[in-house]
């Protein structure tokens, strides 16, 4: 049996997560023959794991897609690239005490993606734990079918993916004669046209009428 993998990350925040950390150091000492690696940021490596301070993002994402399970902090975007591939992470969100973050948006988002089927919310470390467990025996699922995209997004994309008709040359010819001849006869901006000759451009009176 291949070696399994679970990949932490407490994602690039400015502040550190390091309830995350300790929430994960007794389960990797428990566990030595899992692989795991974490991206810790400002915050303290677990002892036991591989740990990083901010890993490649391509690289992040090749690790997620290839894991057994993947932890998170509650934030959106890691949720999203985790939706987009395919993944179901744990997510541990961040609470605004201990100046882990300014306020409670990642309880109230996991609590609304969890209802969506897109996380695994632990709000705890023996239910952190526990969705560990049963994502490496299997009991939990880890993987989920990527969304299919929008019509319209669709219809956007396969407009992009199409390179436009080229122009027959009489066409092209037609078109950029055109074109010159509308920008020939436009007067240059910020000049007028000159006055005939015999008609002054203002009266005297026009003038004191206009101050």
């Amino acid at each position: 049996m291949s070696e399994q993998l679970v990949v932490v990350s407490a994602g690039s925040y400015h502040l550190p997560f390091d309830r995350l950390g300790a929430w994960m150091e007794p389960w990797v000492g428990a566990h030595a023959d899992v692989r795991v690696i974490v991206q810790h940021g400002p915050g303290r490596p677990v002892p036991g794991a591989e740990n990083h301070d901010v890993l490649p993002y391509h690289e992040l994402l090749e690790l997620c897609r290839a894991a057994d399970a993947v932890v998170l902090q509650g934030g959106a975007g890691g949720v999203m690239d985790m939706r987009a591939i395919g993944r179901v992470p744990v997510v541990v969100p961040r609470v605004p005490v201990h100046e882990e973050v300014v306020d409670e948006h990642q309880l109230i988002f996991t609590d609304r993606a969890e209802q969506l089927g897109a996380v695994h919310r632990a709000t705890s470390r023996e239910r952190l734990w526990g969705y560990l467990d049963a994502m490496l025996d299997g009991r939990v699922a880890t993987h989920a079918l990527t969304p299919p995209p929008t019509p319209g997004i669709a219809a956007a994309t396969a407009v992009l993916a199409t390179p436009p008709s080229r122009l027959a040359a009489r066409a092209r010819v037609r078109r950029m004669a055109r074109s010159i001849r509308v920008i020939l006869q436009q007067p240059s901006r910020g000049t007028q046209t000159p006055p005939r000759w015999g008609h002054s451009v203002t009266s005297s009176s026009a003038v004191r009428g206009s101050l």
